[in-house]
């Protein structure tokens, strides 16, 4: 129990550290980004959380490169990281179908079909998708998953480290009123209100669905002892997910609506039952072979 406390206390530091470092981040990037303020707290946090873990990898005396999932040949690595985006990809693509196939989803008549439209689009998805994945993974299924994988086993940090990675995607910050300046304790002031989704019912299929994906990315995790695979399937998913958001649309007259998330269009209970047949898949596969 004190090293799930620890751990729940290093995930509430990257939180006020992230909401703190926002306004330097601010500072240092206006002048050529100016972003809304918000979108600067959600990056501080991230940088945060890459820079608490590892801490937290160094209090547990793990800190490496190995530790946050980056190890074995270059060649390997890639190999892996392009076969789990592939598989990524497909994973998605089986979820589109359903949903086209019950009429949740049909084709954006607005987008244009034309294949260098198609190539920008899809360059920018998996730029997106690597970028999101590299961080991410680098925290949840890095150095998160190490340090707590030491201190309290493997089932554990296996359901811990992914509750976290779903819960983190519901943290939402509003942006500031128009007209007010931000300063160093802003973002802490806009905190509570970041969490006002944890008291809606309406998030659980969507959450479901991150909780058993990150499953799926944990399980990865320990059969490879890399995060290559997970970087690969993390970045095809997202980029799969951006390309089906840009060329098609929800429809809102399915009889079958409520099987996605009103948060989402995408995410709900048809993703949840695909992420959780491929956990179970995954899991029993190994655990003959006696890896898990």
């Amino acid at each position: 129990m004190r090293a799930i406390i620890v751990f729940l206390c290093f995930i509430a530091l990257a939180y006020l550290s992230g909401a703190i470092l926002a306004y330097p981040l601010k500072l240092a990037l206006d002048p050529f980004l100016e972003f809304e303020y918000r979108k600067y707290i959600n990056y501080a946090t991230l940088l945060s959380g890459l820079l608490i873990s590892g801490i937290y990898l160094k209090t547990s005396s793990l800190l490496s490169w190995q530790a946050f999932g980056f190890s074995g040949s270059a060649g390997n690595y890639f190999k892996l990281l392009a076969r789990a985006f592939l598989y990524g990809i497909l994973i998605m693509l089986a979820i589109e179908l359903i949903l086209y196939v019950l009429g949740i989803h049909e084709a954006d008549p607005r987008r244009s079909h034309t294949l260098d439209v198609f190539v920008i689009r899809l360059i920018k998805a998996v730029f997106a998708g690597l970028l999101v994945s590299l961080l991410e993974e680098a925290i949840f299924r890095g150095g998160l998953f190490s340090g707590l994988q030491k201190h309290t086993g493997t089932l554990i940090t296996v359901g811990l480290t992914s509750a976290l990675y779903s819960a983190v995607h519901f943290v939402r910050y509003e942006e500031i009123p128009e007209g007010m300046e931000p300063g160093w304790f802003t973002g802490i002031a806009m905190m509570p209100d970041a969490f006002r989704r944890f008291y809606e019912w309406s998030i659980l299929d969507y959450s479901l669905t991150l909780f058993m994906f990150g499953v799926v990315l944990a399980l990865m995790r320990l059969r490879h002892g890399t995060i290559a695979g997970c970087l690969g399937l993390h970045a095809g998913v997202v980029a799969a997910v951006k390309l089906a958001d840009y060329y098609g649309e929800r429809t809102h007259a399915s009889q079958y609506e409520f099987l996605v998330s009103q948060y989402n269009s995408t995410f709900g209970w048809i993703s949840f039952s695909v992420m959780s047949l491929i956990a179970v898949v995954y899991y029993f596969r190994f655990f003959r072979q006696g890896k898990i």
